[in-house]
């Protein structure tokens, strides 16, 4: 039997890591995202040299369901984890290792993708980026796409943007969703 201090007492915080729920929902979310693009450029719906409107409406959702999921992960952690208290500090910590997560395994299956599955893909981005390129443009041009289609680059690309995407979510969401405990008299 519990008496009414007990039932009143919150989690400590630093009790408790964020990155059992960061790797569970971040894993989770990765793999979903890498299976539907892999379906995507499998049926044909996605070009990378040469971007459609409909892969980039699910580029655009990927983002919604990226910024989705820190928005869960952070308050899965506040009321499962924390007893329903949370702080923005700690709140952008769960976001910002949600989307690390994400990113960092995104950024494995790009590098597996560019080298393995679609090991031409980087002539392609550099072919259609030279029609594309205006008179007199073409080296810069070149040089340009040159370092933006390595796969490691892009890699790179994919775990700074996702982090920035999971930061600033986290931010916004951690604002809202912020609740201190009440103080003990």
């Amino acid at each position: 039997m519990t008496d009414f201090n007990e039932a009143n007492r919150t989690v400590d915080p630093s009790s408790v890591s964020v990155w059992p729920i960061a790797m569970r929902y971040g894993g989770l979310v990765a793999l979903a995202l890498i299976v539907l693009g892999l379906v995507m450029y499998l049926a044909g719906m996605s070009d990378p040299a040469n971007p459609s409107t409909a892969s980039q409406v699910i580029n655009c959702l990927n983002y919604i369901v990226i910024m989705a999921t820190v928005v869960f992960a952070i308050k899965a952690h506040r009321d499962n984890d924390l007893g329903g208290y949370i702080t923005l500090g700690r709140s952008m910590g769960v976001g910002t290792a949600t989307a690390l997560i994400i990113g960092a395994i995104t950024a494995v299956w790009t590098i597996v993708f560019m080298t393995m599955i679609f090991p031409d893909m980087a002539d392609a981005i550099k072919d259609a980026a030279m029609e594309k390129a205006q008179p007199g443009q073409e080296e810069m041009t070149e040089k340009m796409v040159g370092i933006f289609s390595n796969p490691f680059m892009v890699a790179i690309m994919v775990v700074v943007g996702t982090v920035i995407i999971g930061f600033i979510t986290s931010l916004v969401a951690g604002a809202i969703m912020k609740k201190d405990p009440a103080p003990n008299v």
